[in-house]
């Protein structure tokens, strides 16, 4: 029972440093059919970074444009687009404005509504956006101008924009000072 035991270290076994690896990450482009593209475009450009962005030298003046949500996680939402609708979004077709939409948003030539990761192009007249922000606006408005009201009038307990209450003469007043200056002589 005297044998020597050759004690091995613990843990993984160290790579052989004599068998020859084929390097992970070498490009293996003459496998691919298609050639490749990253030799012509910059990912980094300005141009790639806003996927919804149209120049608007090549849309209609009279028209005005928004992305619509058609479907969520490719559940279709027709009710939310609805909405829309009724407000008189109509959807932009890739034939629409002699096709200069074409191929921007949807491979060339399909057909159907300009579809972009779920959400549609749709456009309007300018006429009726203009009067549909100023509805929006009047609608946001209206509670405030109610609570204004109220306040000025008084019909909150408790609290008074009076101009003449006590409490208010106490703090609305107008200080005047008077400093010197020099007038330069000539």
């Amino acid at each position: 029972m005297n044998e020597e035991v050759e004690k091995r270290p613990r843990g993984r076994p160290r790579k052989n440093p004599l068998v020859e690896r084929e390097p992970i990450h070498e490009p293996k482009s003459s496998r691919m059919q298609a050639s490749p593209n990253w030799e012509t475009i910059d990912p980094f450009s300005e141009a790639s970074a806003d996927r919804f962005k149209i120049d608007p030298a090549i849309l209609p003046d009279d028209l005005a444009f928004m992305w619509v949500t058609d479907t969520v996680y490719g559940q279709p939402d027709p009710q939310h687009r609805m909405t829309f609708e009724k407000g008189g979004w109509t959807p932009v077709h890739q034939s629409d404005f002699d096709g200069q939409l074409d191929g921007m948003f949807m491979k060339k030539g399909d057909r159907g509504e300009i579809n972009n990761g779920g959400l549609v192009l749709m456009a309007r007249p300018v006429e009726l956006q203009i009067r549909a922000k100023h509805r929006e606006r009047k609608a946001a408005n209206e509670p405030i101008q109610i609570k204004e009201q109220a306040l000025r009038g008084g019909d909150l307990p408790g609290v008074s924009l009076d101009p003449d209450h006590p409490s208010a003469r106490r703090y609305n007043h107008i200080t005047k000072t008077m400093e010197r200056i020099e007038i330069p002589e000539d």
